[in-house]
């Protein structure tokens, strides 16, 4: 059996989805194959995709189906023991794969793996690094509250992938790669690898989740510990879709917010941070979390505002930026 399959589904991929293929080739592991599914762009991804020689690359195009569709059909074209994502606007580090196999190979207990990321922008600048849970015992502690994984780092193995059932179809975005790697973290071990594996982009498309109210996360966690979505809570996430589609500026404000509060407290950078919370205010002006950290990077003290996120944040103590950054 081949041992990996690199998996990404993509829909409209410009300007991204060159750099991430590239990062992909440029692997340090060798032999793999990279399944691709075009999943109904419009922006001419498709015949890019297409025009691709690299032996590793098999593109499959098809109407739009949402993501946990394109990824389960993405992953019965492949044929490796392992099953290695990345997302269309991310980062492979170079080694990424080479130590996540050895790791699933000297670990045959093991189900899943993933690593720590580094956080860029939309134009690839560096913001802050994010540590994860690294443990098994660490990451199921941490996986009852909140999501410990960036889907984009993971490898699994396939044979866990077939005994859980693959992505939850019926829910088409949002809340998928953590309902699977829940379920696969049932079925064996899990770890993360202490080292950045994947450079995780932020982009506005990427944030609509980061801003919907309680009743979303209260949605998730049930459908991540259940394995499912009941008919009433797929109304509901149907609802919540339809009001951020309703408000045409939604992402955008919200990639402005979540800029502005990188730079407010990972990097304090006052001028950056009062700049992108100006911009996410200007889209969405009722924001009221907007407008405290506006407030917050006006007046208040670099001391205080690391103390205040210490407090606040359950991220708190995982992330950190680079001193060569």
């Amino acid at each position: 059996m081949l041992q990996l399959s690199v998996i990404c589904t993509v829909k409209n991929g410009f300007p991204y989805i060159e750099e991430t293929i590239q990062s992909v080739l440029d692997s340090s592991f060798q032999g793999f194959e990279f399944i691709i599914v075009d999943d109904g762009s419009t922006d001419g991804t498709a015949a890019y995709l297409e025009s691709l020689k690299a032996p590793q690359i098999k593109v499959f195009c098809q109407e739009n189906t949402g993501v946990a569709k394109a990824k389960n059909r993405a992953i019965s074209k492949s044929k490796g023991e392992f099953i290695a994502i990345i997302d269309a606007d991310d980062l492979c580090s170079r080694d990424r794969f080479k130590k996540q196999v050895k790791f699933l190979e000297e670990h045959p207990d093991y189900s899943l793996v993933g690593g720590f990321v580094d956080i860029i922008d939309k134009d690839g600048n560096y913001l802050y690094t994010e540590r994860k849970p690294i443990s098994d015992e660490a990451i199921r502690a941490h996986q009852e509250d909140r999501n410990p994984w960036t889907h984009s780092s993971v490898m699994f193995r396939r044979k866990a992938f077939d005994a859980v059932g693959g992505y939850y179809e019926p829910v088409k975005q949002y809340v998928v790669d953590y309902m699977l790697l829940y379920q696969l973290s049932r079925y064996g071990k899990v770890h993360q690898l202490d080292e950045v594996v994947v450079s995780y982009r932020i982009v506005p498309t990427a944030l609509s989740a980061k801003a919907n109210p309680k009743e979303f996360e209260e949605i998730c966690m049930r459908a991540v510990k259940k394995g499912s979505m009941s008919a009433e809570d797929l109304q509901r996430m149907d609802k919540i879709k339809n009001k951020e589609k309703a408000t045409p500026d939604f992402k955008k404000s919200m990639y402005h917010l979540y800029i502005g509060r990188s730079f407010l407290f990972h990097n304090f950078r006052r001028k950056e941070a009062i700049k992108h919370l100006k911009l996410c205010l200007k889209l969405n002006p009722s924001l009221k979390i907007a407008q405290a950290y506006l407030l917050m990077s006006r007046f208040l003290p670099k001391f205080l505002v690391k103390r205040i996120y210490q407090i606040a944040s359950p991220n708190a103590g995982l992330t950190y930026v680079r001193k060569d950054a």
